[in-house]
C-alpha cells in the first residue's frame, strides 16, 4: 500500500529539545517507512508541554528527523495537540483533510499501537485508511495498566459521538478532555 503522509507520534523531549530514546526510535522508524514506502510527508505533532522549556515538541522532532536526513520540506507540524486524541483531532482538522491525506501511517511505540489505532480510527472515520505502527521499546505491566486506563478515559470523553464527526468530536475534546477543556492545561 502507498500512503500520503506518516504521521509520527512524540512521547518525550528534555528542556533543550533533545529526544528521549523512544521518541527518538518513533522518529527513525517514520524517517525509514518514508525512505522505503516513498512517503510523500512526515507529520510532526505536539506543543510545548514543558514548563521549563518553549519548545514545542513537534519542533524537536522536526529538528530531529532533519539532522538524520529528511529534508524540511517534507516535514509538516501540528502543534495544537496535547496528547494521542489531540494528535488524532489536529492532524485530521488541520492536516490531513486540507491536503487530501487519505491514506495515513501513524508511527508510535509497541505498547502503543492498539490505543492509537482505536483513537485514530475514531476520530478519522471511515473515509480514511488508518495504519500503524510501533517502533520496538521496552515496555512493562505499569505501562500496560496506564494504556487501559487511557483507553477507558478515551472512550468515556467520547461516548455517543459519532466516529469521524468533527462537529462532535470537537465538541466532546472540549468539554469532556481534561487537557483542553481547562482541567489541567488552558482550555481550548
Amino acid at each position: 500500500m502507498t500512503f500520503d503522509a506518516v504521521i509520527v507520534l512524540a512521547n518525550e523531549m528534555d528542556p533543550t529539545g533533545t529526544l528521549n530514546k523512544e521518541s527518538s526510535l518513533r522518529a527513525n522508524l517514520a524517517a525509514k517507512l518514508m525512505s522505503e514506502l516513498r512517503i510523500p510527508y512526515i507529520v510532526t505533532c505536539g506543543w510545548a508541554y514543558r514548563s521549563d522549556s518553549s519548545i514545542l515538541i513537534a519542533d524537536a522532532l522536526k529538528s530531529y528527523l532533519i539532522s538524520i536526513g529528511v529534508q524540511s520540506d517534507k516535514i509538516i507540524t501540528e502543534t495544537n495537540s496535547r496528547d494521542t486524541v489531540g494528535d488524532a483531532v489536529f492532524t485530521k482538522i488541520n492536516v490531513s483533510e486540507p491536503r487530501g491525506l487519505i491514506k495515513v501511517c501513524v508511527v508510535t511505540s509497541n505498547y502503543h499501537v492498539p490505543r492509537a489505532s482505536k483513537i485514530f480510527d475514531f476520530v478519522y472515520g471511515s473515509d480514511y485508511k488508518i495504519i500503524v505502527e510501533g517502533a520496538d521499546v521496552e515496555f512493562n505491566e505499569v505501562v500496560l495498566g496506564k494504556e487501559l486506563e487511557s483507553e477507558l478515559a478515551f472512550k468515556n470523553t467520547f461516548r455517543n459521538v459519532v466516529a469521524g464527526n468533527n462537529d462532535q468530536i470537537m465538541d466532546a475534546l472540549k468539554s469532556n478532555h481534561p487537557f483542553y477543556n481547562g482541567q489541567i492545561y488552558p482550555k481550548i
